[in-house]
């Protein structure tokens, strides 16, 4: 082979050695854009929001009404989903992980200066505990028989699954049925009469309150003005709740003793402002099975006299919620079908609420699985659930009848990380220890030709943080005591590269289809910059000739110019990180000595200014190494061809190219004359 060219730039292909790799295949790839065949350097990231936390970004989401943006971010694993309602125009939302499921809006979550959620509500609406008394009087019609039930309905139209029902009773068609004995919306505060170590669990805490109503286990709740155990004052999730001693257990080491006093609150409050109670009444004539609608109350009251009569009663709604219970306050991973039925999972089993309505969750929807769930995820019409052994999907597009197409995939491949899970267009792709999963149309392991199982495991797939843009995998990862990012293109098998970026958190966004990253407590989107570029290396394989050759020139085609785009964009990120280092010296923010109060959250030397970027797209290095090592360097300015030094034969040659500028192709040949035969 006396002259090459490359062209056609693809990425790496760990599972191969670097000799059998093809011509356009690279040992290395990182930073590179090489979506179009050609090399190109990534964006870099832009600014878009700085949230107020305290620890590094988990998860993220982009709240937008009116024009106006603002981000929400959590220090831990968190789902969100958009309500599925037409008309959403308060911008409401549901969540899980950050303790028990919980729903908000626009202005409630970004009310004040963050952090962000700054406001929620507990996902679903608590049942009633009592049934109404019922005693008839005054009439004296016809002898009817009746029974009355009521739920709560908060000033979001969510309605609580219903009373216990009251007794059966006989009176007069025209009598005025006097109701009592119904409760009031669940309590969101309350007092604490003790406290004390549980003593047969050790590390815990029995709390007696003055009630539980409302209160379920894995719910948090905060205790203040609590005296003598004053550890106890604090955010707290429940272990266990008691309701036939109204007493709660809380995880905590402590030896401090209760004396008196102490306060509870719950974090995700129960929506009852404007709460009102709706009574529901059976008729003789509908053989006292069904209920209808009566009258609407508010929360609050407790009696009520009804003397309405069956015709016009008949003419209600039938009660609707009788199965709609809150969903377990330890589900995880809310997400919506295309059907508006949400789902979410607890331990092995899989949960579904009504159509469009995220906020009921009968327990006769469950689906149960023989192996505990990982992650769930939706492409279509279908739930894919990852578990700690065989995938399983269910299909269907109604709740009552969607267990019937569950299928459990028969291969065993484990999801090692909930955050590393992505929906494509294509299914859901997760991280196995067999490598890059997908579960769609047809299954299988898409990274088998890129990576043995051993190569994958060194990329420590239990640590993938992932998210999918334009159907390519983007995942962070820690390996070796560093963190990096990589992209994979299922599109083109060979195309996987390395970024260098240390992120903690990486979204989706599926209103938009634009990637945002969390570096630093920030949020940037994905290659956002177009003015600035991330410097690229990329490595070819290493070519084998025979018998030994002394390539002696090379020649590179390349664009240096850049686009007025970049350059306006270059301009603007340039004036733009002058102004913010400008307003931090003013203010003496710099955070740059060692007796800053923010010592240990930058390295040694750094600060909180931001890098200047360059004006000017024009980096460009070629590198030549025969039998591995370096023979040649030189910074390539223009297109024309350069000589190559003399003096050396080798069976073998391998280039690289470090820089910022687009490469379509690169020749090397034994001269100049060979460079036009290549």
């Amino acid at each position: 082979m006396s002259a090459f060219r490359i062209t056609g730039f693809s990425g790496l292909v760990p599972r191969l050695a670097k000799q059998l790799l093809g011509a356009s295949q690279a040992q290395v790839a990182t930073n590179c854009n090489l979506t179009s065949g050609d090399l190109r350097p990534i964006n870099g990231p832009r600014l878009v929001f700085a949230p107020v936390i305290a620890n590094d970004i988990v998860s993220m989401f982009r709240m937008e009404k009116d024009g106006n943006e603002k981000w929400l971010a959590w220090d831990k694993d968190v789902d969100v989903a958009r309500s599925p309602v037409a008309g959403n125009t308060s911008r409401r939302f549901y969540y899980t992980g950050d303790g028990e499921p919980r729903a908000s809006e626009y202005d409630m979550a970004t009310a004040g200066a963050g952090p962000y959620p700054s406001g929620c509500y507990v996902l679903g609406v608590a049942q009633p505990l009592n049934p109404p008394a019922v005693m008839p009087a005054g009439g004296a019609g016809s002898t009817v028989t009746r029974s009355y039930v009521y739920t709560f309905v908060t000033q979001w139209g969510e309605e609580s699954a219903p009373s216990p029902a009251s007794s059966v009773t006989t009176g007069k068609d025209d009598d005025t049925w006097a109701l009592s004995g119904m409760d009031t919306a669940p309590p969101n505060t309350g007092s604490i009469t003790g406290a004390v170590k549980d003593i047969p669990f050790e590390g815990q805490v029995e709390i007696t309150l003055d009630t539980v109503y409302g209160l379920r286990a894995h719910e948090k709740i905060r205790f203040a003005s609590v005296e003598g155990m004053a550890d106890l004052n604090g955010e707290f999730a429940l272990v266990r709740v008691d309701a036939a001693t109204n007493k709660v257990v809380v995880s905590l080491s402590t030896t401090q003793v209760y004396t008196t006093g102490g306060a509870w609150v719950r974090v995700a409050r129960h929506n009852t402002s404007g709460m009102a109670k709706r009574i529901y009444r059976t008729l003789t004539t509908s053989g006292g099975a069904e209920y209808h609608y009566v009258v609407t109350v508010s929360a609050i009251t407790t009696t009520y006299d009804d003397s309405t009569r069956d015709e016009e009663v008949a003419l209600g709604e039938m009660l609707p919620s009788t199965t709609w219970n809150m969903p377990p306050a330890n589900m995880k991973g809310i997400t919506i079908l295309a059907n508006g039925v949400a789902a979410g999972f607890a331990g092995n089993e899989v949960l579904f609420s009504e159509p469009f309505k995220p906020y009921a969750w009968p327990t006769s929807y469950r689906q149960t699985y023989d192996q505990d769930i990982v992650a769930i995820a939706v492409t279509g019409t279908t739930l894919v659930g990852m578990t700690e052994g065989n995938p399983f999907t269910i299909t269907g597009v109604d709740p009552v009848t969607m267990g019937g197409g569950m299928e459990k995939l028969g291969v065993a491949w484990p999801c090692m990380a909930k955050r590393g899970v992505a929906s494509f267009a294509f299914g859901i792709g997760y991280p196995a220890p067999q490598g890059m999963v997908i579960i769609g149309t047809n299954s299988d392991i898409v990274t088998k030709n890129l990576f043995t199982q051993r190569e994958w495991a060194e990329l420590n797939p239990a640590t993938f943080i992932g998210a999918s843009a334009d159907n390519r995998y983007y995942a962070g990862y820690t390996a070796n005591d560093s963190s990096l990012m990589f992209v994979i293109d299922k599109a083109e098998s060979a195309s996987f590269i390395k970024v260098n970026q240390n992120i903690t958190a990486i979204w989706a966004d599926p209103a938009t289809g634009k990637l945002y990253v969390a570096v630093d407590r920030k949020i940037y989107e994905w290659e956002g910059d177009a003015g600035a570029k991330l410097a690229y290396e990329w490595k070819s394989r290493k070519f084998i000739t025979a018998p030994p050759l002394n390539y002696g020139a090379a020649k590179i085609d390349a664009d240096f110019d850049m686009t007025e785009t970049e350059a306006a964009s270059a301009q603007a990120s340039y004036d733009a990180a002058i102004a913010v280092n400008q307003a931090l010296i003013t203010v003496g923010m710099m955070n740059d000595g060692l007796a800053d109060s923010c010592l240990a959250e930058y390295e040694i030397g750094g600060d909180a200014m931001q890098d200047i970027p360059p004006l000017a797209i024009d980096s460009l290095q070629f590198q030549l190494w025969a039998d591995g090592a370096l023979k040649f360097t030189r910074q390539v300015r223009n297109s024309r061809a350069f000589r190559l030094p003399a003096g050396y034969k080798s069976d073998n040659v391998e280039i690289v190219l470090s820089g910022n500028v687009k490469v379509t192709g690169v020749v090397l040949a034994e001269t100049m004359d060979g460079l036009k035969q290549a």
